[in-house]
């Protein structure tokens, strides 16, 4: 593919997302309010999704307790209690007996679900009614799926899983950023901005980055390399970092034939984070990520998403790449544009952290987009800009039937 089908692809692929977050807009009120009420009542705020809705969700309440103290389940679910409850019941209910216990001191419930269907969701949402809790959905498409009791349902307007995704984590994650009390800046005045800097991206510059990317990637997975995606600072960039390895490990081959799960290392687990904080007098996150990169091999490649260039935990994770003999790429939003370690860099627009998130997660997206393409480009010929938007992968996810509330 052409650099200047990529450019194309981005330009296009941010124009709908900007369209699907206006459309969200016009129901900007209703949500903060039932943000802004929970926060306010000090009481918890609970998240469920799967997949990539997941990390959304977390994304939004993350930002909630770090601000503003709110008591959240920002982790929502260790995968080994998920697993656990899995075995023990239908997965069906795994988030409604997560919920049940201390539904009592629950003020809100958000959820997140592109189809709207998810069987997990719905049941988490039946528990809510019952016991008279709010719930914010957001969901893909006109939002007729779910019904609520008490609450809302944010629709974006598509079904395209990817616009989806990103429409939801831009609009929730600002409206948490709104919610936090008197002198935040209005929803709408927060949204503008952000789509201003996303109609401001300079198009040439990411597709030049996407096509040298995707070319990585895709060579990559055809040679069984790994594939690094890390985020050694924390926070809501973490948790875009996982979902990008969700989409690289997951989305991409699905469907594809003759291609293999690809080898995605992400962040340290939990387990991991604590024992560099407990093991080493110097409690620096770049101790997992070097620790990590020890296993790399020449021609591996490494995605590090940062807030800063210059920072330490930056540059000591893009050194280990570069000594590893990978190839790095440094997503970032602060400090110079290019890494005097040599990794291939993309510098992001100045916005908050609210913002910043779901500018990493669109790159993310148009890369998992363009990676697909090349993977099923020798079945299915050289792509347009119309065929990689046009991609859908809902016809090849099994999702329950479950009726809709």
């Amino acid at each position: 593919m052409t650099t200047l089908l990529y450019e194309d692809f981005a330009r296009a692929y941010m124009t709908e997302v900007g369209d699907a977050v206006r459309r969200m807009l016009t129901r900007h009120a209703e949500a903060v309010d039932l943000l802004a009420k929970a926060t306010a009542r000090g009481g918890e705020i609970r998240a469920f999704g799967n997949g990539g809705s997941s990390a959304i969700v977390r994304s939004a309440l993350l930002q909630l307790h770090a601000q503003a103290g709110v008591p959240v389940n920002d982790a929502m679910m260790s995968p080994a209690t998920l697993a656990y409850t899995a075995q023990q019941d239908e997965y069906r209910t795994a988030f409604a007996r997560s919920l049940a216990s201390g539904i009592g001191r629950v003020d809100l419930v958000v959820v997140a679900s592109v189809s709207g269907r998810s069987a997990n969701i719905l049941e988490a949402a039946r528990l809510c009614a019952e016991h008279s809790v709010p719930v914010l959905a957001l969901v893909g498409g006109d939002g007729t799926q779910m019904e609520p009791a008490d609450g809302m349902v944010w629709a974006t307007g598509t079904t395209d899983q990817q616009i989806s995704e990103d429409a939801m984590l831009t609009v929730l994650t600002l409206a948490a950023a709104t919610a936090l009390g008197p002198g935040t800046e209005p929803l709408p005045a927060r949204a503008e901005q952000h789509l201003h800097v996303l109609a401001a991206v300079d198009t040439e510059l990411l597709g030049d980055f996407l096509r040298e990317a995707t070319e990585a990637v895709a060579d990559a997975i055809a040679g069984r390399r790994r594939i690094y995606v890390l985020c050694p600072d924390g926070g809501p960039l973490a948790l875009v970092g996982e979902h990008f390895a969700h989409n690289l490990r997951w989305d991409a081959p699905l469907g594809v034939d003759g291609v293999q799960p690809p080898l995605v290392v992400c962040d340290p687990s939990l387990a991991d984070m604590s024992a560099v904080y407990n093991d080493h007098p110097d409690p620096d996150p770049a101790h997992g990520v070097r620790h990590q990169l020890s296993s790399a091999s020449p021609g591996d490649v490494v995605f590090l998403l940062a807030y800063d260039s210059a920072g330490r935990t930056t540059r000591e994770a893009v050194n280990a790449a570069t000594v590893a003999g990978t190839q790095p790429f440094l997503v970032h939003r602060d400090g110079p544009g290019r890494s005097g370690a040599g990794a291939r860099g993309f510098r992001l627009p100045r916005v908050d952290d609210f913002a910043l998130a779901a500018l990493v997660q669109s790159r993310a997206h148009l890369l998992y987009g363009t990676t697909r393409a090349a993977l099923a480009s020798d079945q299915a010929g050289v792509l347009s800009t119309d065929d990689l938007m046009a991609q859908d992968l809902a016809p090849l996810r099994e999702l329950s039937d479950t009726p809709s509330l």
